[in-house]
């Protein structure tokens, strides 16, 4: 017999049918409370390092089965007795944040929610006053641990060139009030963030509210470090504000500072910021003591934390309720261009192990896609909101339902909660999707995600599926570049393709297609001929099509930009084909077309400076960033690329993307153009993996027997040897 919970006494056994294995699972605690169709059983998993901590923070998975305010909530212990405790957080269709009273670490909790007919609040129920400045929550019993972040949207100006900056207290009190949702809430063991952890990092509120324990009574000082206005109080009373438009520049080191004289003991704190685009930062510091000297962060045993509970079961008096949460783990973007997000969530059934074997779960991720499976990954390759259901079905039992409204923001920042994916990766999982059932956005992003993974004939499929199902009624430009599309991927897929690749590309060419983007149909045009077909001739005569538009609109940056592009691919074009003097007079060229000449030591400090820049991007995977900087190098310094280390670099970085059919290409060049480099070494060991991970054995050994060849004795030829099992 299954039991769940460690005791047998005062059971009211209610059977919740049979597993597959014919092993019944019994509610082990009798059901207090009338009325409440659900509740979450709660144990303490990890007691808090403060020992004079009287509560418990716990996340409730709602899920739309509770009221929007909260109301329905109850919190009992293992006989019945209501439990005080304080909502800091509700989305009631997502989630609650719970800090409760524990007078028992080995105890069970019991939080009911979802009677439609509890309008009010219960008595032992408290909630923090959102009013800035308002102190501590009041009631018979307030929680005295935790520090809770809650982000939300930010309003916009109708007309953001007129958008405006939180002047005062009353201003941001008004932005707060006027803000439509949260984005999402957690503990947190310090004020300092510079992203959204829950949503989009542009115009968004963040309100951080708890305590703080101040070691001893004296004098202290707080600093402020913000991107748009900050507003902090302590004990309802003001701490330090700066308001209006700002950056980080002018408080970096503390500037925006004020010296308070404290107490020992419980404090509590209020912090709020607001940040419209660009760099986001919000920071509260200190220094425990009055005299000069440099600010720090506030270490995070100053925060007394609750301990941390957890549920250990989602009920009815009839048997579990399915419950998830998506994880977002990493996201993607494109290089080939500058729009686009590929994002991959992690859904895994709540608590999976109060299930029967015989139940089976199916998940609808909202955007024509499902499958099947206790844990899935799924990669969403357009932003927006999508409602994620998950269906549990047992045998001779009603189907449950249960959904999650999953916003897919954007994603600015690279950090160690948002990784950078690989494509290879993310066009694995998404092969499996029903591409007639797919919107048109969706398609044509999913197309793009094969091309970028080095899939061009099924990216080229999925732009075929495309146009039959859509180039009738969609948009006639969005029709051309899905034809582009499909025209580069057919030149990648070899000869037979390169007939596809010309029609389509004509195709493409619409009379509605803006100037600039003509431009960019044919530099790629340019590149696909004179470097993946080498078919050079062909490649230079593009050229006079460029020249040809050029000269018939009106000049703007952007299009004189993507001139510039196109006279460095066919400089590139002689590059690869080893006509070095042709190639540097076209780079040349494009340096005298940007017009302004950098100073030479200005050009070296830059040039030198991209790869340690570099090196820190790689070092925290953050491979999306360093190509574009590998972009920057280039279009600013196209007479660099006869060296050949932006070629290593960007053959290095794709090569680390998991793109190595490109990452040969350009590694492969850039041990032929400079031949001696100090980079020559680990370019050659790179060429010979990335071929080796493309299924190129022969060329990957040769390479190897190569490196050998070169007369060095570093680590990179230490492991060719290692590889062909010969001494260096």
């Amino acid at each position: 017999m299954r039991w769940i919970g460690s005791t047998l006494v005062r059971f009211s056994i209610v059977a919740w049918g049979f597993g597959n294995a014919g092993v019944p699972l019994l509610a082990a605690e009798p059901w207090h409370l009338n009325g409440w169709p659900y509740r979450a059983v709660v144990q303490i998993d990890k007691p808090s390092n403060s020992p004079e901590v009287d509560c418990a923070a716990v996340k409730l998975l709602t899920q739309g089965r509770t009221r929007n305010d909260g109301h329905d909530l109850r919190i009992v212990d293992a006989t019945g007795q209501a439990v005080p405790f304080q909502l800091n957080f509700l989305a009631a269709d997502r989630y609650a944040l719970l800090t409760f009273r524990v007078t028992d670490l080995k105890g069970r909790y019991f939080i009911y929610f979802g009677n439609p007919n509890a309008t009010q609040p219960p008595p032992e129920m408290i909630r923090a006053d959102p009013k800035p400045g308002s102190g501590p929550p009041k009631g018979a019993w307030i929680p005295k641990a935790g520090l809770v972040l809650e982000t939300r949207v930010r309003p916009r100006a109708a007309d953001l060139t007129a958008e405006t900056n939180p002047k005062t207290v009353a201003d941001m009190q008004k932005l707060l009030a006027d803000s439509p949702r949260a984005y999402g809430a957690g503990f947190r063991s310090g004020i300092a963030d510079g992203y959204n952890p829950f949503g989009a990092s542009d115009y968004y509120i963040s309100c951080y509210r708890g305590w703080l324990r101040v070691p001893k009574t004296g004098t202290y000082q707080f600093c402020t470090v913000s991107n748009e206005a900050s507003f902090s109080f302590l004990d309802g009373k003001d701490l330090i504000h700066w308001p209006d438009r700002h950056t980080v520049a002018r408080g970096i080191y503390g500037e925006k500072n004020v010296k308070v004289e404290l107490t020992a003991g419980l404090h509590y704190i209020e912090y709020y910021h607001e940040e419209t685009t660009l760099e986001q930062m919000a920071f509260l510091g200190w220094r425990p003591s009055g005299d000069a000297g440099p600010f720090a962060p506030i270490p995070p045993d100053i925060y007394p934390q609750p301990h941390s509970a957890g549920v250990r079961v989602y009920e009815t008096t009839t048997g579990p309720i399915p419950t998830f949460e998506p994880i977002i783990t990493d996201s993607l973007w494109p290089v080939t261009r500058s729009e686009g997000q590929y994002t991959k969530v992690r859904l895994s059934v709540g608590l999976a192990a109060t299930w029967p074997n015989d139940a089976q779960f199916t998940w609808d991720f909202g955007d024509g896609t499902s499958a099947v499976g206790n844990t899935v990954e799924h990669v969403y390759l357009t932003l927006g909101l999508h409602p994620v259901t998950l269906t549990v079905t047992r045998p001779n039992q009603a189907a449950q339902q249960v959904t999650w409204p999953l916003e897919v923001f954007e994603i600015d920042h690279v950090v160690e909660q948002f990784r950078e994916g690989r494509p290879k990766d993310y066009a694995q999982i998404c092969r499996t999707y029903d591409r007639s059932k797919l919107s048109a956005a969706t398609l044509k992003e999913l197309a793009y995600l094969f091309s970028e993974a080095e899939q061009p004939a099924e990216a080229a499929q999925t732009c075929e599926v495309y146009l039959n199902r859509f180039a009738a009624q969609s948009d006639p430009l969005l029709t051309a570049r899905v034809r582009r599309l499909l025209a580069d991927c057919a030149l990648r897929t070899g000869q037979e393709g390169v007939a596809v690749a010309i029609a389509n590309y004509q195709a493409a060419l619409i009379d509605t297609m803006p100037a600039l983007e003509k431009v960019q149909v044919l530099t790629r045009l340019i590149r696909l001929l004179g470097i993946e077909r080498q078919e050079a001739a062909k490649a230079v005569a593009v050229l006079d099509q460029v020249e040809a538009i050029v000269r018939q609109t009106p000049k703007t940056d952007e299009l004189l930009r993507a001139y510039r592009q196109a006279v460095m691919a066919v400089a590139d074009v002689h590059l690869w084909q080893r006509q070095l003097a042709e190639a540097a007079k076209l780079y040349r060229r494009v340096e005298t077309l940007r017009g302004e000449p950098i100073p030479a030591n200005v050009r070296a400090a830059k040039i030198g400076a991209y790869p340690d820049s570099l090196r820190e991007y790689t070092a925290t995977g953050n491979y999306g960033a360093a190509i574009d900087l590998v972009d920057q190098w280039e279009d600013l310094f196209p007479t660099d690329k006869l060296n050949g280390h932006s070629f290593f670099w960007r053959g290095k970085l794709l090569h680390l993307r998991g793109q190595h059919l490109d990452a040969a290409r350009y590694l492969k060049r850039a041990v032929e153009v400079t031949s001696g480099a100090p980079f020559e070494s680990e370019a050659r060991w790179l060429l010979a993996e990335a071929l080796e991970q493309s299924g190129k054995s022969a060329e990957a050994q040769a390479e190897l027997r190569q490196l050998l060849r070169i007369g060095l004795k570093d680590e990179f030829v230490q492991k060719a040897a290692a590889k062909l099992h010969k001494k260096p």
